[in-house]
């Protein structure tokens, strides 16, 4: 790699069982903002009441950081990553983390954490229409 490439971006798609109450939601909001700016991260959090689904964008050590501490919280369960490689360009540009709510889509999520597996063209397809358009900054 030529020491002026800038570095390769990748990308983390998951979904989890939130054991989260709404003043917690929030506050890992607001904490996930913070280090993501630090960390140079960038995504998209949706929540649904019972589930969340995330997408993260950055350098691969800053999303293996950044997932190492979403793993180890514990006000969610069931951590299932459906999507994770390399990424040609940003979804989220500027926005440090995205929320959206979707009460109506527990059972989806639902479907995807417990399917033995999700191919990549679904899990593609539904990021597509979950993240369309982040809807608060």
């Amino acid at each position: 790699m030529n020491t002026f490439d800038p570095p390769r971006l990748a990308q983390v798609f998951y979904v989890s069982r939130s054991l989260a109450t709404p003043a917690q939601v929030e506050n890992i909001l607001q904490g996930a903002r913070r280090q993501n700016l630090q960390r140079g991260v960038t995504g998209s959090l949706l929540f649904t009441g019972g589930h969340f689904a995330q997408v993260l964008e950055g350098t691969a050590p800053a999303l293996a950081e950044t997932m190492a501490v979403i793993t180890a919280d514990r006000r969610h369960e069931g951590l299932k990553r459906l999507i994770e490689g390399d990424l040609a360009q940003r979804r989220f540009e500027g926005w440090s983390m995205a929320f959206a709510e979707a009460p109506g889509a527990d059972d989806l999520i639902e479907q995807l954490l417990t399917l033995p597996g999700v191919p990549t063209e679904r899990a593609e397809r539904l990021l597509g229409l979950m993240f369309k358009t982040p809807a608060s900054a």
